[in-house]
């Protein structure tokens, strides 16, 4: 697709699929932290070395592209709508899915956890409100933030796109500021009972915004749909780094921790999204399939994911094993719920924030745009 060469007809294939990867990556990233020996809702009580490596490798870039994604379709959407029909659109969309998992998933989850074995689950983990589902309320309120901004946003027609790099390089240093302020303020910036995650605002407010940049802006647009091997190479150089020093809790690891996240988290959401334009430029069924299920999916795996933890931990299933395991179950039962629930107006509302009246690709409903101007 030539960014270009906006066209009424095309689609951001690309960019689905992206965004449909992002969130399916959630469901190895949770499998894995079981084994991984840190403090999750199920712990298998020791650590698998291989297994340890997938948290810090995946959270690296999995949110971070998603929350990018979201400010690009954000702006998109803004761009043909007022602020105030957009920013309702936002609410059913990630709200009615947010109550619905509050009122189902959730509990469902911890019926799931009460059956548990002693010493299985980590209570303090489980003592969080809205477990998997943090990110819904933390994109209603970026929604909420651009609107309120948008005037300010139409009127900057254009305006330099720096580096790739530099992009990084300023990320870097943001995310070690806000450490710092947290230290500073002896707080987790959680408030309302965990209900209001301040801090994962503040860390995906950037990319949020850069993914508005990304739409308002041609030039920086063209930056991110070429792949540059200096920034795929510092990405990933950056990327083993921040494996390296997860678990160094000393003053300066926990330092060098935060800039080489930073500095990955850009550089590699960059050269993935450019792999994937020469990927998935064309339309795809097969695509289209999984970008449609991928909101479900991501909603409904994480108490698979918990129910099979449990099932491979309490059997002493190899780590390895389990998770493979795990992973596949934790797709395949979501996915076969998701084509069951699109058959219901009602049950995909509930879900996916799509109205009953609205008909064909659940979160591709009207998603068809051309490409920045």
């Amino acid at each position: 697709m030539d960014p270009e060469s906006p066209s009424g007809a095309q689609r951001y294939h690309h960019l689905d699929a992206a965004r449909a990867l992002f969130m399916l990556l959630g469901i190895p990233f949770h499998a894995s932290l079981a084994f991984a020996g840190g403090h999750w809702l199920v712990m298998s009580g020791s650590r698998d070395p291989v297994l340890a490596v997938i948290p810090p490798l995946l959270s690296d870039f999995r949110m971070p592209g998603f929350f990018l994604i979201a400010g690009f379709f954000a702006a998109m959407l803004l761009e043909r709508r007022s602020r105030g029909a957009w920013l309702k659109g936002r609410a059913e969309r990630l709200g009615v899915p947010l109550l619905t998992g509050m009122a189902i998933i959730l509990p469902l989850q911890a019926a799931i956890l009460q059956y548990a074995p002693r010493g299985i689950v980590d209570p303090a983990a489980a003592a969080h409100p809205l477990a998997h589902l943090w990110f819904l309320p933390t994109l209603l309120i970026l929604c909420a933030l651009l609107a309120a901004v948008w005037p300010l946003v139409a009127r900057a027609r254009s305006f330099a796109a720096p580096p790739v790099i530099a992009l990084a390089a300023a990320l870097a240093v943001y995310e070690l500021g806000l450490t710092v302020v947290e230290h500073l303020l002896h707080s987790d910036l959680s408030l309302l009972g965990g209900y209001l995650d301040l801090r994962s605002l503040a860390i995906f407010l950037p990319f949020f915004a850069l993914g508005v940049a990304l739409r308002r802006s041609p030039a920086l647009w063209n930056r991110f749909a070429r792949f540059d091997p200096a920034v795929a190479i510092i990405g990933l150089l950056a990327l083993v780094l921040h494996v390296g020093l997860w678990e160094d809790r000393s003053t300066i690891g926990i330092a060098l921790d935060i800039l080489f996240d930073g500095l990955s988290s850009v550089c590699l959401v960059q050269t993935i999204l450019a792999l994937l334009l020469r990927l998935f430029s064309k339309p795809s069924a097969r695509v289209d399939r999984l970008v449609d299920a991928s909101f479900t999916i991501y909603l409904l795996h994480h108490p698979v994911v918990v129910g099979l933890a449990i099932l491979c931990i309490t059997a002493a299933v190899p780590p390895l094993l389990a998770w493979v395991a795990i992973c596949l179950g934790a797709f395949a039962l979501p996915y076969a719920a998701h084509r069951m629930i699109r058959r219901s107006p009602l049950a995909l509302w509930l879900l996916n924030g799509v109205r009953p009246q609205q008909r064909g690709w659940g979160l591709l409903v009207g998603a068809r745009e051309g490409a920045p101007a």
